[in-house]
């Protein structure tokens, strides 16, 4: 009876925007909270009648207290399947218990293939107007759950909430917010540490710093329990670090001495991190042993200067700075990788950045790749096919020729309408840009760095952005409060 506790759900996103109309963020936090709990009652197994009559009492209710709407809600069977809440990582979770990972985290898996996946999307939109991008009975949920605020008014910042200078004169490459977290933050900095930030209580302050490597510290990823900090270094070593007390669990050589420059947990066993190292190759490594994985291991024309999973973990993309993508299978149960395409975005160039995403938003459903590759655009990229085939979809002109600037995706978007990516610039500035949008897609525009940003990442409630740039510091941006 999943297609009743739907129905319950699409009721009240279309009541969400009469909600706290001052306090858009809790509208989206209650229908998250609202169709978690759902999803839970639905496995009880309930007499359908009885889930249908709460779902009368329910609309009867929520018409008596914020009056009927304008609109006359449909439940037709597409509506309801588009109106489907899926959480941060915007996949189906499997119900059956025995899917969740040995520390007892939801593991997330395909829907099908990825070709399989855009042909039945796009399906489901054929009855849209020409030249609509956000179909109104499709999208209706979206919208609700956003408050009916356009993507310029949800982007919208106060201005500067904090400023941290700990690695002043040092760039700062990397930052990120932990998984879940609104308040915590790390980044890494070329002086060859790495802090941990606590933004709340107020004032924000550094909570630990993490020093033990001998050389600049390049990149750097949380654990999915956000307990473990692993990061990789131009001295050649992998450091795991505990991330409560700042101590070095384990520290592992590269076998071949060389720089290290990327790395990235695997998300479904976050046992497994994928190396890139300045000799061209990328290596599965078991963190736990700290030896590296049998088969685990490939070569790529340049030196690997970054990596991102899908959502399901089953592809690995990696970027070298001889202007090559590759695509590479990963097996779940040896951890072996296998090289599946290549793609050429441009002869010479880095790849410096690599994001992806199982959704653009609930009304662009590709997979799809967001990349900078030092050729003064971001590229959006569709993917294709379950070999990871990449297509371009569209660019964005931003100032970048020469620094590794990196860019993400919003991760509330598909809340929202429209869909909406971030991007660090040459020119000292933060970009927002819509990604539904054929002309004028910057949405907004940050300014207050002194040079090149070089990462920038938003928290899980898009509250709070953080941006970083080459002087070494980081600035913490406050979403204006509607």
């Amino acid at each position: 009876m999943a297609a009743v506790w739907q129905q319950v759900l699409a009721v009240d996103a279309r009541y969400n925007a009469y909600r706290t109309p001052t306090f858009p963020q809790f509208r989206t936090q209650y229908i998250r909270r609202r169709s978690q709990l759902l999803r839970e009652n639905a496995k009880c197994g309930f007499e359908p009648g009885l889930r249908r009559q709460y779902l009368r009492l329910r609309s009867q209710l929520l018409a008596l207290r914020y009056g009927p709407l304008s609109e006359q809600s449909s439940f037709r069977a597409s509506s309801v399947r588009s109106s489907r809440t899926t959480l941060d990582r915007m996949e189906d979770f499997e119900e059956d218990p025995r899917a969740q990972g040995a520390r007892g985290h939801r593991r997330s898996v395909s829907r099908g293939s990825y070709q399989l996946q855009a042909q039945m999307n796009r399906a489901v939109y054929d009855e849209r107007p020409a030249g609509s991008l956000v179909p109104t009975s499709v999208a209706e949920a979206s919208r609700a759950m956003a408050g009916d605020t356009t993507l310029s008014e949800n982007y919208a910042f106060a201005g500067m909430h904090h400023i941290f200078d700990q690695h002043v004169d040092s760039a700062v490459p990397r930052l990120q917010f932990a998984n879940d977290d609104k308040h915590l933050l790390a980044c890494c900095s070329l002086d060859g540490s790495l802090s941990i930030m606590l933004l709340s209580p107020s004032p924000p302050s550094v909570k630990v710093t993490l020093k033990g490597h001998g050389g600049p510290v390049t990149d750097f990823a949380w654990s999915l329990s956000n307990d473990i900090i692993v990061s990789t270094s131009l001295d050649g070593t992998l450091r795991i670090w505990n991330t409560g007390d700042g101590r070095c669990i384990r520290e592992v050589r590269d076998p071949e001495s060389s720089e290290l420059l990327c790395c990235t947990f695997q998300p479904m066993n976050n046992n497994l991190t994928v190396v890139g190292n300045g000799k061209h190759h990328l290596q599965v490594v078991n963190i736990s042993t700290g030896k590296k994985v049998k088969g685990g291991s490939s070569k790529l024309t340049g030196r690997v200067l970054s990596l991102s999973f899908d959502a399901p973990g089953r592809i690995l993309w990696a970027g070298d700075d001889r202007g090559s993508v590759f695509s590479f299978l990963f097996d779940m149960a040896t951890g072996k990788l296998t090289k599946a395409k290549r793609l050429v975005v441009s002869e010479g160039s880095s790849i410096c950045s690599i994001s992806a995403r199982s959704w653009i938003s609930r009304e662009a459903r590709d997979p799809s790749l967001l990349i900078n590759a030092c050729v003064n655009k971001l590229l959006l990229y569709r993917v294709v096919d379950n070999d990871g085939t990449l297509q371009l979809k569209r660019s964005f002109p931003i100032k970048q020729g020469s620094q590794h600037v990196h860019s993400i995706f919003c991760p509330l978007m598909s809340f929202r309408q429209g869909a909406c990516v971030v991007t660090g610039s040459e020119d000292a500035c933060v970009y927002f840009f819509d990604v539904e949008r054929n002309t004028k897609a910057i949405v907004n525009k940050l300014q207050g760095h002194g040079g090149p940003v070089l990462d920038v990442s938003f928290n899980c409630d898009e509250s709070l952005l953080a941006s970083a740039d080459s002087t070494g510091m980081v600035i913490i941006w406050r979403r204006e409060q509607k």
